[in-house]
C-alpha cells in the first residue's frame, strides 16, 4: 500500500446516489459484459490495530509494525478513513464513481504481522479472515476476500489456508515479499505452495515495506524500496524451483510486478553466462514472468503497454491500490494504446478467470 496522504472526497450528488437495492446477483453487471475488477484494494481490521496496540511484544521495533498501525483504531480512522472495515458506503461511492464493479479486498500490508510469535499470528490472521469475511458479506455482489495466513509458521498458513478456503469459500490470499526471516520459496514454506495449488487459490504478492538505513529518506522505502522487494520475491520462487515446482499456481505480483519485469534482459543474460549458478531453472527467466499476473500500479501508461508486451495482457489485472494509490485505475487502463479486447481482459476478464468468478 503505497504511503501517501488519504484523499478525501465530496458526497456524491444526490442524483448518483443509489436509492434501489443493488441486484442479488453474484456478480453486479454494468453495461459491458465483463465486470470491471479492481484486484488490489486495502482494508484495516479495526480490531486488529486495537489488539497489537495492547499487546505489542517489547521486541517487535516501530518498523516492524509499520509506525502508525500500531495507535490502535481512531488513528487509522483518521489516517486512511475509506479503507477502515466500516466504510463500507464510502468504498461503495467511490467504486461507482469509478466504474468499478467488485473490490478484490485485502488487509493492509501493516496487519500481516509475520512479526508475532506462531500462536499470536494465527491468532491475527483468524481475526483479519473473520473480519474480511464479514465484510464481504455485506455487500457480496461488490466484494471478494483476500485472506493472510500467518507464514512465520507453516503449518499454521495452511491450517489457516484450508479454514478460508472451506469455512468461508475464500478465492485468494495475499502475502508479503518475505516470510519474516524466509525468503518465499525456501523448502519450508513448500507445503504451503503445494496448498494453494491443491485448492485452486490464488496467492498476490504484496510488500510491508523495505528495511535498510539507505532507504530511510524520502519515502524511498516505498517508492524505491517497495519494487525492490517484489523483485526479490520473484527471484526467489523462481531460483528455489517454487515455480517449477508447482506450475499451476495462480501467483501475482502487485505493482506491476516491481523491477523484474522491466530489467528481465540483465537477468537472462546471467543465466546464459554462468548456467552452473541456476541450476534449479529450467529455462530462461523472463519466461517464468509468463506464469505470473501482474496489476496495473505501474501510474506509467507506457510502463503499463511495455508490460502488456512483456508478459501479454492474459497476465495483467486491473489494480488500483485503493485508497491511496491510482486515482482512476480505470480510465489509467484505457489510456492505454492497446486494443479494446485487451482493455476488457484486463478490466475484469482476466481476474474473473483467477478468482472463479463467473463472467
Amino acid at each position: 500500500m503505497a504511503a501517501t496522504k488519504s484523499r478525501t472526497r465530496k458526497p456524491a450528488p444526490k442524483s448518483r446516489r443509489r436509492t434501489a437495492p443493488k441486484a442479488p446477483a453474484k456478480i453486479r453487471r454494468r453495461a459491458a459484459s465483463v465486470p470491471v475488477i479492481d484486484f488490489h484494494t486495502h482494508i484495516i481490521n479495526m480490531d486488529v490495530c486495537n489488539y497489537v496496540t495492547e499487546h505489542r511484544p517489547p521486541e517487535a521495533t516501530e518498523y516492524q509494525l509499520v509506525g502508525g498501525y500500531i495507535r490502535g483504531a481512531a488513528a487509522q480512522r483518521q489516517r486512511h478513513p475509506r479503507a477502515t472495515n466500516d466504510a463500507v458506503e464510502a468504498r461503495l461511492m467511490d467504486m461507482d464513481e469509478f466504474g468499478v464493479d467488485i473490490h478484490v479486498v485485502f488487509n493492509h500490508v501493516a496487519q500481516y504481522c509475520y512479526w508475532a510469535d506462531a500462536a499470536t499470528g494465527a491468532k491475527l490472521a483468524r481475526m483479519n479472515n473473520d473480519g474480511l469475511a464479514e465484510f464481504v458479506a455485506r455487500k457480496p455482489g461488490r466484494f471478494v476476500a483476500m485472506g493472510t495466513v500467518p507464514l512465520q509458521d507453516t503449518e499454521a498458513a495452511v491450517a489457516e489456508l484450508k479454514r478460508i478456503h472451506s469455512s468461508y469459500g475464500f478465492r485468494a490470499i495475499a502475502v508479503n515479499t518475505h516470510a519474516g526471516t524466509s525468503e518465499l520459496g525456501e523448502e519450508r514454506l513448500w507445503p504451503f505452495w503445494a496448498t494453494a495449488e491443491a485448492l485452486g487459490m490464488a496467492v498476490f504478492v504484496h510488500p510491508a515495506g523495505f528495511k535498510h538505513p539507505r532507504f530511510e529518506k524520502f519515502q524511498m522505502w516505498n517508492g524505491v524500496g517497495q519494487p525492490v522487494e517484489e523483485a526479490i520475491a520473484v527471484s526467489s520462487l523462481m531460483y528455489e524451483g517454487v515455480l517449477d515446482r508447482f506450475p499451476k499456481l495462480k501467483l501475482g505480483i502487485a505493482h506491476g510486478g516491481g523491477f523484474l519485469p522491466y530489467y528481465a534482459g540483465r537477468v537472462d543474460r546471467n543465466f546464459r553466462i554462468r548456467p552452473e549458478m541456476f541450476k534449479n531453472l529450467k529455462k530462461a527467466p523472463s519466461e517464468y514472468l509468463k506464469q505470473l499476473y501482474f496489476d496495473t500500479v505501474v501510474y506509467n501508461v507506457d510502463m503499463l503497454e511495455f508490460l502488456a508486451g512483456k508478459v501479454g495482457t492474459s497476465q495483467i489485472v486491473l489494480g488500483g491500490d485503493y485508497p491511496v494509490g491510482e486515482d482512476n485505475p480505470v480510465a489509467f487502463v484505457k489510456r492505454a494504446k492497446l486494443s479494446d479486447a485487451d482493455k476488457s481482459r484486463i478490466l475484469g476478464g482476466n481476474a474473473a478467470r483467477i478468482l472463479g468468478l463467473a463472467a
